[in-house]
């Protein structure tokens, strides 16, 4: 039986306070056709998607349509009976057919959350199903070009490029608004939390789930968060992350995630309060923080396990934390469903119970606009999972969810944290500006000292080159210093003739000094011998040959020895009398 689908064409907001839930169906595969996969009956609407009644009787339903034996055994064909009545119609917000696009999924669906993220409000985008039903190409797209020749866009690639425009387009306006957006990414296999934005090892595998001391829900304890400025950025690192998550080759699907992943935007904006005076000297109350998160959620796919099923111990842990978020979903509708109980005083929900339901606790009891998008496979033989998922998401259209704008504190503000470091960094480049200057003026101060000692250095050298070289004449740039170096050279000239003349005068003395000893010693012996002082003074006189005091070239010792000659003589009187 062929199957039959509408899709509407007007964007409809989902309803407010609740969880938004759409369907997608995807068409049944090349593969799947050319091995005659049988069709189901399903029928879809602008809002809703019915299962229409099967021929299986209780005689036959051991074989299927082509005359095999069927998997389904009797109970479990008979336990289905209820989920097949002909009025088991489900309601949604969306339903999509084969033919819509993930754009259009995007926008009728999801956009309105991530316009919400850009106001400062939680939002989720979450995709479940089975495996191989197209969650994963919804959510990240596919490497495989489509029929028009462009790439196959996944919801993050239309959200990211939403979200940035908005911000730029805000940011552009002129109204002092700033934003700052973080992105982490992070898979949950086998129960542990997987940072996939860091290279496989210690600090990325198995991170602990802590609760925030203020009461602001779960997070993971050293998950890396990447400070972004584009989309462009946020899909390479989504890229480059996609290649450490863990997938595998199972017979629903040649290349199976095996694990969920959340992609978590964090997009802080900083707005200038209107009411604020120009003549208010506070800066620091003149705008006011909103942080919003936008989480995109991958789940695993949901299998049935059989004997010989590979990859057991992963499929397990898929299947249980699944469950748990069915039990969460179903304890909040059920829950909500009570509108006399007032949420916080409503019974226990079991959020504890799964890493998975811990970290979505706030997206999905709290205050966020949260999406669920279901995918479907038209198969005949999956229709017992298809009902299971139309069944998840009917308790979650049931959630209520409210989403508020999330304002922070200056000292939680990230955007004012790095305003101040910012700041800092900019003194320490002027200080570091200054120093420079400083540094170079000395270093210009030492090399014009130093260049000033070495041209006086040659000066002296060629002076005393010159002074011992006769005739050579020293001529330098400074007429100051040519004056003061031929004054050095008059007064050396000067010196050198006191010396000589001093040298003569020595020579002069010494030559005296010694004449009058020998003479000293002859007068003595005359007087020992003859007594005869006459005699005795004429050696004296003869030794000490000297001009009169009043000459001119009378050397300046002369009159010390003429006196002492006139003593020498008085003396040889007195001994002549004796």
């Amino acid at each position: 039986m062929p199957l039959s689908f509408e899709v509407c064409s007007c964007l409809r907001p989902p309803v407010p306070g609740h969880v938004s839930v759409s369907c997608r169906m995807r068409p049944l595969l090349v593969g799947e056709v050319s091995s005659g996969v049988a069709r189901a009956p399903w029928v879809l609407t602008n809002q809703s998607i019915t299962l229409k009644e099967r021929s299986i009787s209780r005689v036959d339903s051991d074989f299927n349509s082509d005359g095999l034996k069927s998997l389904k055994t009797r109970g479990e064909l008979r336990n289905l009976d209820h989920l097949r009545r002909p009025d088991g119609e489900t309601i949604m917000d969306h339903v999509f057919g084969e033919e819509a696009s993930t754009q259009q999924v995007y926008e009728e669906a999801f956009k309105s959350i991530v316009f919400g993220a850009a106001e400062g409000m939680n939002g989720a985008i979450l995709a479940y199903g089975q495996t191989a039903s197209g969650k994963t190409f919804s959510i990240s797209g596919s490497t495989a070009v489509s029929y028009d020749g462009e790439p196959n866009k996944g919801i993050i690639h239309f959200a990211l490029d939403d979200l940035f425009g908005q911000l730029t387009k805000k940011a552009e306006e002129g109204k002092g608004m700033e934003y700052l957006v973080r992105m982490s990414y992070c898979e949950l296999y086998m129960e542990r939390v997987n940072d996939l934005l860091r290279k496989i090892g210690p600090q990325s595998q198995n991170l602990v789930v802590k609760e925030d001391p203020e009461g602001r829900g779960f997070y993971a304890d050293g998950l890396k968060e990447k400070i972004v400025s584009s989309a462009e950025e946020v899909l390479m690192l989504f890229a480059e992350a996609e290649k450490r998550r863990r997938v595998a080759h199972t017979r629903y699907n040649e290349v199976s995630s095996r694990s969920h992943t959340l992609l978590t935007l964090c997009v802080e904006c900083s707005v200038p309060l209107e009411d604020v005076t120009d003549d208010d000297d506070d800066d620091d109350g003149q705008s006011v923080t909103r942080i919003g998160r936008l989480v995109i959620v991958d789940l695993a796919g949901n299998e049935r396990l059989e004997a010989g099923t590979e990859y057991v111990a992963e499929s397990s842990s898929i299947n249980k934390s699944l469950f748990f978020l069915g039990k969460v979903i179903e304890k909040l509708a059920a829950r909500d469903k009570r509108t006399s109980v007032a949420p916080e005083d409503g019974e226990h929900i079991p959020f504890r119970d799964s890493k998975l339901t811990r970290l979505l606790s706030v997206h999905l009891n709290g205050n966020s606009q949260t999406g669920l998008l279901v995918t479907l496979t038209p198969s005949e033989d999956a229709v017992e999972q298809s009902l299971t998922t139309l069944r998840f998401a009917q308790k979650a259209a049931e959630v209520r969810c409210v989403a508020k704008p999330v304002l922070i504190s200056k000292e939680q503000s990230l955007i004012v944290k790095q305003r101040e470091i910012i700041s800092q960094l900019h003194n320490q480049v002027r200080s570091l500006q200054e120093e420079v200057q400083r540094s170079t003026m000395q270093r210009t101060n030492e090399e014009e000292l130093a260049a000033e000692r070495e041209q006086c250095a040659q000066q002296l050298q060629a002076l005393v080159l010159s002074s011992s070289k006769h005739g050579q004449s020293f001529i330098s740039k400074s007429r100051e210093v040519d004056t003061v170096v031929t004054a050095l050279h008059r007064n050396m000239d000067v010196l050198k003739k006191q010396k000589a003349t001093v040298v003569e005068s020595m020579k002069g003395l010494y030559q005296t000094i010694h004449g009058i000893t020998a003479a000293v010693a002859q007068a003595s012996e005359v007087l020992s011998a003859t007594g005869d002082s006459e005699v005795a003074k004429e050696l004296l006189r003869s030794a000490c040959p000297l001009e009169e005091s009043g000459k001119e070239n009378q050397n300046v010792w002369v009159p010390a020895i003429l006196e002492l000659r006139e003593k020498l003589e008085l003396l040889v009187d007195a001994g002549r009398s004796r």
